[in-house]
C-alpha cells in the first residue's frame, strides 16, 4: 500500500511531487507519459510540436523562481504579433518553454519509476482507513491518501457517489483543436507567435521553429495552430468521425490567412483537447482530513499553468499540516 496515490501526471502533480513532504507516492496516468496538457509531440524527421501548453509567462515572482529551478527550461525569444487586418507587434514579456519540449515542465519533478502509465482509474472506494483504486482492466491498488488532479468532469464522475463535502459545480471545461504543421522552409514566418483576432476558426499560431530545438528539421518551418473555443465547442462531438474534415477545414483557413499554397505543406496532424479551457470558479482546493482525499487543478481558479501551481502548492500545505 502506498501512502499517497495521485491521479493524473500533469502540471499539478509535478507541483505536488515537488512540495509534498511525503515521497511515498504512486502516480496513475491514462496517457503514455507525463505532461497532461503540457504535452509535446515528436515526429520523426520533422521535429517537436508543443501541441498543448504553448509557453508560460509567469506573473508571480515565486512561480518564476520555481520554474527556473528546472534546468530543462529556457527563454523563448522573438516578437509576438497580433493579426487583425494588420500586423501589430505585441509588448515584450517573459516566455518560458522546455528545452526539448513543454512536457519538460512536468517531467522534472515526477519520478517515472513511481508511475503507472496507460492506466485509467475508473472507480475509487473508501474502505475504513484507506482507498481502493480500480482501473479499466479491473486491477486494484491501495493507498492511504488519494489526490485527484483531473479535469473537472472526470473528477465529478469519480466522486459523485462519495460522501464528500465538496460542491460539484456545473462549470464545464471547453474543447479546442491543435493542428501541427510542417511547411517547406518559409520566409513568411519571421515572428515567434501570432495572435489571430476576429477569426471564427483559428486563434493562435506558434512558430515552433523559433524555439530552436535540436530535433527540429532545419529545412522545414514548423507551426502549431490552435482553434477558438467556439470552433472547438461546435465541432468536438463530430471529431472522431470527421477528423480529416476538421483538420482540412482548419488548414484551409490557415492557408488563406497567410496566403500559402497547399503544396507547401509537408506534414499535418490534428489533436482534439476535450478539456482545454476553463472559467474561474474562485474555489478553495479541497482536502478532507478525515478520509484523506484531495482535489486540485487549474480549473479551480482560471485554467493557466500558474493556477495549477498555486492550487497544488496550497493543497500540499494542507496535506502536510494534517
Amino acid at each position: 500500500m502506498n501512502n499517497i496515490a495521485i491521479l493524473g501526471a500533469g502540471f499539478s502533480t509535478s507541483t505536488l511531487c515537488y512540495y509534498l513532504n511525503e515521497k511515498d507516492i504512486k502516480v496513475f496516468e491514462k496517457a503514455r507519459g507525463p505532461g497532461g496538457r503540457s504535452s509535446t509531440r515528436k515526429v520523426d524527421d520533422i521535429g517537436v510540436f508543443d501541441h498543448g501548453l504553448q509557453y508560460i509567462s509567469p506573473k508571480d515572482k515565486n512561480f518564476s523562481e520555481f520554474l527556473k529551478l528546472n534546468k530543462s527550461v529556457k527563454q523563448w525569444d522573438g516578437d509576438f504579433v497580433e493579426i487583425d487586418g494588420k500586423v501589430s507587434v505585441l509588448p515584450p514579456s517573459e516566455k518560458l518553454i522546455g528545452i526539448t519540449g513543454n512536457n519538460d515542465f512536468v517531467k522534472s519533478n515526477i519520478n517515472l519509476d513511481q508511475c503507472h502509465f496507460k492506466t485509467r482509474i475508473e472507480r475509487i472506494e473508501y474502505q475504513n482507513d484507506h482507498w481502493k483504486l480500480i482501473d479499466d482492466s479491473s486491477n486494484e491498488y491501495l493507498a492511504k491518501k488519494i489526490i485527484l488532479t483531473l479535469p473537472q468532469e472526470q473528477t465529478n464522475i469519480l466522486i459523485k457517489d462519495l460522501d464528500l463535502k465538496f460542491e460539484i459545480k456545473e462549470n464545464f471545461m471547453k474543447p479546442c483543436f491543435t493542428v501541427m504543421l510542417a511547411l517547406k522552409e518559409s520566409p513568411i514566418f519571421k515572428h515567434s507567435g501570432y495572435v489571430i483576432k476576429n477569426n471564427k476558426i483559428i486563434s493562435w499560431c506558434a512558430n515552433e521553429s523559433s524555439k530552436l530545438r535540436d530535433l527540429n528539421n532545419k529545412d522545414l518551418t514548423l507551426l502549431t495552430l490552435q482553434t477558438t473555443e467556439e470552433y472547438g465547442f461546435a465541432n468536438f462531438k463530430r471529431y472522431r468521425e470527421n477528423k480529416e474534415y476538421i483538420l482540412n477545414e482548419i488548414l484551409s483557413e490557415f492557408l488563406d490567412i497567410f496566403k500559402i499554397d497547399e503544396s507547401e505543406v509537408i506534414h499535418k496532424n490534428v489533436h482534439g483537447w476535450l478539456y482545454a479551457f476553463s472559467e474561474n470558479q474562485s474555489s478553495e482546493v479541497f482536502w478532507d482530513d478525515k478520509k484523506y482525499i484531495g482535489i486540485t487543478g487549474d480549473w479551480f481558479t482560471g485554467g493557466r499553468a500558474e493556477n495549477a501551481w498555486i492550487n497544488a502548492k496550497l493543497l500540499s500545505e494542507k496535506i502536510d499540516r494534517s
